[in-house]
């Protein structure tokens, strides 16, 4: 079905009808490109139709199944469009989708729960365009929970003028379940207002997506090309995340992830946090579910916001952690932990917290954690003669292995090491497998024996 005449409502509650373009407008071009050659005659013909009966104006909600023809473009978005209860919109390639200022397209919104359905599938020679009118910041894309978009070969070029994060592409989930609606691939954003993508409540990228490109984008409240949650982190696909106004991916912590993901290496360092009470949790907390896995490729740099830290399972007790963490870095490519801090420094954020037993998959090699040793509010046990518990690495029940090995910490204004519990003490060694660079604390504290020395050692 295509959307050739939409009544409108414009300035004084007049509607009328929109018609094509005189030929002579130049907006009738819009979306040709060359050249493909015809096998039958050996001419070369455009990839893409001259658009004869356009532009084409759009102001309703989508009913049923509509398709926007590259022939009847450009395509006006004169008022937000809604795609829900049921409907789909299909852009074919070629087009070229115009939006007046502060419009967009949502799928699935407002209503919950909903659903729709958006098309806009390109390909390398037919790609689609989503732009400004006349140069104007348009809104965005919105994608609900449990709506579905897929997007190929589309450029989408200053949007981001509606949501608060300055965002072109928003997904949202429900924030109960794991909400997976958008696929994008060879897709590029450009010039958008704040973040590029902006993920919120357990969205994600539909598995499969590839070949994103966030660029020329930020603002001084919104930098980063990408906003994400930790629901988020184990689905972002390849890409160039690149010359924006902050070339980071920033994960904003909401929930303890309950899901296993891996952080993959994409080019650019992960900013963890906004605020100084924000955590980064792994593990659901239940001691009845399935463990959860958070895997570090190597060559990934997570920079911490100060005051921040990364808790491996959140409560303490003798019990088996329902959070693991595998963080194998190579003396190549290391895995960095540091300061997100415009000046790093000793004490910046926390470090790394092992609630529960430690999971025997747990591991870190080749890891590199500085300018930790924030306050971590920890009341443990030492055989060590100190007062706090401040540290890179804090363990609140004994671990069976030597888990943490070929690592450095660095910089650190507590110790590496804190080993907050009760044991034998002498068992694991973590000093000895480990590297240390300017600390004020101890490279390990001793756990509390049965029986501590007298005087308890210091530090060394």
């Amino acid at each position: 079905m295509t959307a050739r005449f939409v009544p409108l409502a414009f300035v004084g509650a007049m509607a009328v009808a929109c018609t094509p373009a005189p030929e002579d407008d130049p907006d009738t071009t819009a979306g040709d490109s060359s050249d493909a050659e015809s096998e039958s005659t050996g001419i070369a013909e455009p990839a893409c139709p001259t658009t004869t009966a356009g532009p084409t104006f759009h102001g309703d909600e989508i009913v049923g199944h509509q398709i926007w023809r590259a022939e009847d473009g450009p395509h006006v978005v004169m008022s937000s469009i809604a795609v829900r209860d049921g409907a789909t919109l299909e852009i074919e390639p070629c087009s070229v989708v115009r939006f007046a200022e502060g419009t967009g397209i949502s799928v699935a919104f407002p209503g919950t729960p909903n659903t729709g359905t958006l098309l806009a599938e390109g390909n390398a020679e037919q790609p689609i365009t989503f732009e400004g009118q006349g140069g104007a910041r348009w809104g965005h894309l919105l994608v609900h929970s449990p709506g579905v978009a897929r997007l190929a070969h589309v450029t989408m070029t200053g949007g981001g003028g509606v949501d608060g994060r300055g965002a072109t592409v928003v997904a949202e989930g429900d924030g109960t379940a794991t909400a997976r609606g958008l696929f994008v691939d060879h897709v590029v954003i450009e010039g958008s207002l704040g973040a590029g993508v902006a993920m919120s409540r357990r969205a994600g990228f539909v598995e499969g997506s590839d070949a994103l490109t966030i660029t020329g984008s930020g603002s001084a409240l919104h930098p980063f090309p990408l906003e994400i949650d930790e629901h988020a982190m184990g689905s972002l696909p390849d890409g160039d995340y690149t010359g924006n106004q902050v070339d980071e991916i920033l994960v904003r912590p909401a929930l303890a992830l309950s899901e296993d993901a891996t952080l993959r290496e994409l080019g650019v360092p992960y900013r963890i946090g906004t605020s100084a009470v924000d955590r980064l949790s792994i593990g659901a907390g239940d001691d009845t579910a399935t463990p959860v896995t958070l895997m570090i490729e190597p060559g990934v740099t997570m920079r911490f916001h100060p005051g921040t830290q990364l808790r491996v399972e959140h409560r303490s007790g003798a019990f088996a952690a329902t959070g693991r963490l595998v963080a194998e870095g190579t003396a190549a490519a290391p895995i960095t932990f540091t300061s997100a801090a415009d000046t790093p420094a000793p004490g910046d954020w926390v470090g790394v917290w092992f609630g529960g037993i430690v999971d025997p998959m747990t591991s870190l090699a080749h890891v590199r954690l500085e300018y930790t040793g924030a306050d971590c509010g920890c009341v443990l046990v030492s055989c060590t003669d100190v007062t706090g518990y401040d540290g890179a690495v804090i363990l609140s029940q004994p671990p069976t292995s030597m888990f943490v090995r070929d690592s450095v910490v660095a910089h650190g204004a507590g110790h590496g090491f804190v080993l907050g519990y009760t044991g034998d003490g002498d068992d694991l060694d973590f000093a000895a497998s480990n590297t240390f660079e300017d600390l004020q604390g101890c490279d390990a504290t001793l756990p509390s024996a049965p029986t501590c020395p007298d005087p308890r050692p210091t530090c060394g």
